[in-house]
């Protein structure tokens, strides 16, 4: 059976493209310039794998939020390798499900989610639910799958017991809710993040077609994906104050910055 027909999540990075060498090469150099320094004895914030995948990851997420684009994509990666080592890691599962959200807000692949797809999403929600700030990304899952499958006979059922599975977590791991002071610099990602998503609203129309072809990507869903990752930023420093920003700085706020960015400068226009 064609994996097509089993999923509509993931995207495919093949390498004959020059955005996805691009993403390759730069995820690998950014892990390999971190793992030289900590040898010579520089204080990171971040280990070498972290930095790469914190690269990779808010290239991904840049696709998401300007899909005719492949320079806001390509702008994403320096900006993230300068926040994750100033604010430091993105958590990984919290990230996943922000990029989830995106996708399936911005409708990038094209076609509705699968069985094995709303499965995928509530179980996701579920696992996020044993973190405190697992609710950043349960919250842009819920939005996402809402905005996107929202008229879709299995989309409001999926994103009811996504929430539900979350809920459950939530309070089966009988988490203490803490909210510690961002620093300075938390601060000021979150500040820069904020402009940046005011700067992007609303997107332009695309002209991209979908990875599966089925059409043009559609604008209002673009824009909705460029709401629901500003609103990820500002719902981390809610749930867990420097926590919740670090969270997803290096990802979210960087593909943001990097849109941002791309509109300013003109760059692809």
């Amino acid at each position: 059976m064609n994996v097509e027909q089993l999923t509509s999540l993931p995207r495919a990075v093949d390498p004959r493209y020059p955005s996805n060498r691009l993403v390759l090469i730069g995820a690998g150099l950014a892990g390999l310039a971190v793992g030289v320094a900590t040898l010579f004895g520089a204080d990171l914030k971040a280990g070498a794998l972290s930095v790469a995948v914190a690269v990779f990851l808010a290239w991904a997420m840049a696709r998401e939020l300007d899909p005719d684009h492949p320079a806001s994509a390509a702008i994403a990666m320096p900006v993230s390798f300068v926040l994750v080592l100033a604010v430091g890691p993105p958590a990984l599962l919290v990230t996943f499900g922000v990029l989830l959200g995106l996708r399936i807000a911005a409708g990038t692949v094209g076609t509705p989610l699968r069985p094995l797809d709303s499965i995928a999403v509530v179980g996701l929600s579920a696992a996020l639910g044993t973190s405190l700030i697992g609710a950043v990304g349960a919250a842009a899952i819920i939005a996402g799958v809402l905005v996107g499958e929202g008229r879709s006979r299995g989309g409001i059922p999926t994103a009811v017991m996504s929430a539900i599975a979350y809920a459950v977590m939530t309070l089966l791991s009988g988490l203490d809710r803490v909210w510690s002071a961002p620093t300075p610099a938390e601060w000021f990602t979150v500040g820069v993040a904020v402009a940046a998503t005011l700067l992007v609203l609303p997107a332009a129309a695309p002209a991209s077609s979908t990875d599966r072809h089925t059409g043009t990507i559609e604008r209002n869903r673009v824009t909705a994906a460029r709401v629901i990752a500003g609103l990820a930023i500002l719902a981390g420093l809610a749930v867990a104050g420097g926590p919740g920003v670090v969270a997803i700085a290096a990802t979210a706020a960087a593909a943001l910055i990097a849109v941002a960015l791309r509109n300013v400068v003109g760059y692809g226009a």
